[in-house]
């Protein structure tokens, strides 16, 4: 967990003095219940504050309460000149406006002035032609390629092979494969399934029941025999820095044991990058004609989920199927991941095709 949000001292995101007892009342009160967030949301809350709070004092402002909504504006221009793109921008501003709200306090002329500031920002970002960064499609062929490197005497190569197929097979969020839990997954007639649960659209302990590969399903007991003396309850597990052994595990007498910590996501990350970079050392090594297609930029952790949508969408399965699949609540985000392989936004092409079979042009 972060820091504490509210410690009246030292290390505080939130300067004390400037504050009256009933707003400090009001933060301390949310300090004390600050779980109803989750953690990735209170450490940007916590990053993005701190960030704000620094650009203040170093001009001799005080950061909460804020007087004057154009002190937050120059933050976010100057961020913006920065490279700063009006994603991150709107973070910074609802965090600042957060953490006011949380002692009872409000921005001046927020909507006004902060609100429009965004809108222009976001205006000449597609005047300039700029896009939001999507993670590179990790797809089918890819995956296949992984599964023809497997080294079964390996434990990394194992886990890491297994980590990807999971990842495309659900449609992974790289949060969700880092928390998998060994009791969610379930083995019928040979096949596994596992229980996707208390994911970022879904909340309840009900899930969304994810049906595992073939393939996948025969590598999961060979990997549990592998782990078998590791008595944690998370599937992927932390590896020794040369990945060769498991990290040994502390003994509580607690459960679940408190010592007992998933991969975290920049292992997922890592595991992404590693595959990007080998495929590219295997098309150096062959002639065009064997390349497989890659692209240019590194696969992240949510690239497995990009790549299975298009494959999906690109096999002629309904977009709300898709959407199921993904734990989405709407189908937006379908078509933004598979926009590039979706017919349905190549409508007047596939007209102009059906068109010139009909007569022969």
């Amino acid at each position: 967990m972060p820091k504490a949000l509210i410690n009246i001292g030292n290390n505080s995101i939130v300067p004390s003095t400037n504050l009256s007892d009933e707003h400090l009342e009001n933060l301390i009160r949310f300090s004390d219940r600050k779980e109803q967030l989750e953690e990735n949301t209170l450490k940007s809350l916590y990053f993005h504050v701190n960030k704000f709070n620094e650009y203040c004092l170093s001009r001799h402002i005080i950061p909460l309460p804020l007087q004057d909504a154009t002190v937050l504006e120059a933050f976010l221009i100057k961020e913006n000149e920065r490279g700063c793109k009006a994603q991150t921008l709107r973070i910074y501003a609802w965090a600042v406006s957060k953490v006011h709200a949380l002692a009872g306090l409000e921005i001046p002329y927020f909507k006004t002035v902060i609100t429009a500031r965004l809108k222009i920002i976001s205006k000449q970002e597609v005047k300039r032609g700029v896009k939001r960064k999507q993670a590179v499609a990790f797809s089918y062929e890819h995956l296949k390629f992984v599964n023809e490197q497997l080294d079964t005497a390996s434990l990394i190569s194992i886990r890491n092979t297994l980590l990807l197929n999971v990842c495309y097979d659900g449609l992974l969020r790289e949060s969700e494969a880092c928390n998998l839990f060994i009791d969610q997954l379930h083995k019928t007639n040979g096949l596994y399934t596992v229980n996707i649960t208390n994911t970022k659209t879904d909340k309840s302990l009900d899930g969304s029941l994810v049906h595992l590969s073939k393939f996948t399903s025969k590598l999961l007991p060979l990997y549990l025999q592998k782990i078998a003396e590791h008595h944690g309850q998370y599937l992927f597990k932390r590896t020794t820095p040369r990945g060769g052994k498991l990290e040994t595990l502390k003994p509580s007498s607690l459960s679940p044991n408190p010592n007992d910590k998933p991969i975290s996501t920049k292992t997922v990350e890592l595991v992404f990058a590693n595959t990007w970079h080998l495929i590219n050392t295997y098309n150096e090594s062959v002639s065009f004609d064997l390349h497989i297609d890659l692209p240019e930029r590194p696969f992240s952790g949510h690239s497995a989920r990009v790549g299975a949508s298009c494959d999906l969408v690109g096999a002629g399965f309904d977009d709300s199927l898709v959407m199921r699949a993904g734990r989405w609540k709407t189908l937006r985000m379908v078509e933004l991941y598979t926009r590039s392989v979706n017919n349905k936004f190549a409508t007047v092409r596939e007209f102009r095709e059906r068109l010139e079979t009909m007569t022969g042009n």
